[in-house]
């Protein structure tokens, strides 16, 4: 059924709100200090820190949960608190989770497993309108929204997915944060990536080991690295020999540098690695997708290359896709060079904001 002028109207105007502050665009602040300010606390869902912003009006509320990246600030990072505080501003109740492992760039399946249970929970809530909620992430929290989406446990109660910069396959990304290279038309592609992203993977790896104290141990050190160092990728192989000779496997594929040799390292993980890895790939679930999904990116993100998103777009049966230079990764840049692509930007807002408040999907 189409939108009336209306809701579309209603839309745009929040859209507004959402890109003044996303940009920092001049009258940003004036425009917020028309709106009654939201409320915020902090406290536990379904068992998981979050951060909890509040419209000023009564609820119901069209509930959205974001999921941030890798970052240490966390929930608590500045711009996504100044995104949490303009939905609420437009009639959104936000939840912002402190999903375990996702602020040093850890994930695995405990990661999706509270992504998904946290899901519920939050559609769940009396306040929540209609029952169903909103995901929207960046980065590796783009990724768990999406794979949440995906699980039948929740799927209908997804309204919308909204995306900045995901990855999609776990095994290309390996890929990339170990050689540089991405794997494009059965070719290697040069894509040099910041150590952030080999850093993230060898924790995830050695969390989807079978937990003991060797292993604990491992994470710990892995987890205390500064990714900034010189040191960052130079992983103790002892280290991993003092786990099992399936931990050896993951220091091998962690330590190559050779594309050529990838596809080899790969298939000599464990088993239950590699089906790890798929399980935590957008798109190996895309045809499971039923909510809309909204992507944005940027035409060479830091991090993830644009063909990541271009994959699912192909794979899932609803997925748009926004590539504009207004983007830099996780973080949005405006330049005058770029102002000609504000329009796209704009409706990606405006769709996601639309989705979002519907009561069922049309």
């Amino acid at each position: 059924m189409p939108r009336s002028r209306r809701a579309l109207l209603r839309s745009q105007l929040h859209a507004a709100v959402i890109l003044g502050a996303t940009l920092d665009l001049p009258g940003t602040s004036l425009l917020s200090r028309l709106r009654r300010r939201p409320r915020t606390e902090d406290n536990v869902v379904a068992g998981v820190p979050v951060t909890t912003v509040r419209p000023a009006s009564k609820p119901p509320w069209p509930a959205l949960v974001f999921m941030n990246g890798a970052t240490p600030d966390g929930r608590a990072h500045p711009m996504v608190l100044r995104l949490a505080l303009a939905l609420a501003r437009t009639g959104h109740l936000v939840l912002i989770p402190d999903l375990p492992g996702v602020a040093g760039g850890e994930l695995s399946p405990a990661t999706l497993a509270t992504a998904t249970a946290f899901t519920k929970a939050a559609a769940d809530m009396p306040e929540a309108a209609h029952g169903r909620v909103a995901l929207a992430g960046v980065s590796v929290g783009g990724s768990l929204a999406l794979l949440a989406a995906a699980d039948p446990a929740v799927a209908e109660r997804v309204s919308v997915v909204v995306c900045v910069a995901p990855y999609t396959d776990l095994a290309k990304v390996m890929l990339l944060a170990t050689t540089g290279t991405y794997r494009e038309n059965g070719e290697f592609v040069p894509y040099a990536v910041p150590p952030y992203l080999a850093v993230g993977l060898a924790r995830s790896l050695v969390a989807m080991l079978p937990p003991t104290a060797w292993t604990a141990r491992l994470l710990e050190e892995l987890r205390g690295l500064d990714p900034e160092s010189a040191g960052a990728l130079e992983f103790r192989e002892g280290a991993f020999g003092a786990i099992s000779e399936e931990a050896v496997t993951l220091y091998g594929l962690l330590a190559n540098h050779d594309p050529a040799r990838f596809d080899e390292l790969f298939a000599a993980l464990p088993a239950e690695v590699q089906a790890t890895c798929a399980d935590l790939s957008p798109l190996h679930v895309a045809a499971k997708l039923r909510a809309p999904v909204e992507i944005a990116t940027a035409p060479r993100d830091r991090y993830f290359p644009v063909a990541e998103s271009q994959a699912l777009v192909a794979a899932a049966p609803d997925v748009r896709l926004t590539v504009t230079s207004l983007l830099a990764h996780a973080t949005p840049q405006l330049s005058p060079r770029y102002l000609s692509e504000l329009r796209h930007l704009n409706g990606f807002f405006v769709r996601a904001l639309d989705s979002a408040t519907r009561p069922v999907r049309d």
